[in-house]
């Protein structure tokens, strides 16, 4: 028995470990609530283009999807990607593209709506991106951080997590 609980604090240790170095996000799913506020903030067209940047399990994909647009999620862990292409599976949406990477290797040209829920770091490279690729009128919604020198539109905190929309 103590032979699991050391092997479990290695894994979670070296997890951790991971991703402070590389500076990614760590998964924390969306709570219904937060999704609310996203696709409030998005005001969903039907010609929308939606990425989610970090897309974890696919939480925001399924209600997105669900407005019959175009959802595109970006994801670098290889078991959130296969957690999220089971659950589009079963709920039979074929309008949802999961891509396996690096979302700075991806081009956001045709977004018109990005959200995005990361760490500070990688949200400020994702700001210079977005400045570069983007274009004008994109709605951007934020999930717990902010950019340097943008003012959101919309603001609104579920709990301590503020949501904030930009537009480019």
């Amino acid at each position: 028995m103590n032979e699991i609980w050391l092997l479990l604090i290695f894994f979670f240790s070296f997890s951790l470990y991971y991703v402070l170095k590389n500076r990614l996000a760590i998964f924390f799913p969306s709570s219904k609530k937060i999704i609310e506020v996203v696709l409030d903030f998005s005001d969903i067209k039907k010609n929308d283009v939606f990425y989610d940047l970090g897309s974890g399990d696919g939480r925001i994909l399924i209600e997105a999807a669900k407005k019959n647009i175009k959802v595109i999620g970006v994801e670098q862990n290889k078991f959130l990607n296969w957690i999220a292409r089971r659950k589009m599976e079963r709920l039979k949406l074929k309008n949802v593209e999961i891509i396996e990477g690096d979302i700075f290797n991806q081009d956001l040209s045709k977004a018109t709506v990005i959200v995005a829920y990361l760490s500070i770091s990688v949200a400020h490279r994702l700001q210079k991106k977005i400045e570069k690729e983007v274009k004008k009128g994109t709605r951007i919604i934020l999930v717990d951080h902010s950019f340097k020198e943008w003012k959101s539109v919309k603001m609104k905190k579920i709990g301590f997590i503020p949501v904030r929309l930009y537009l480019k």
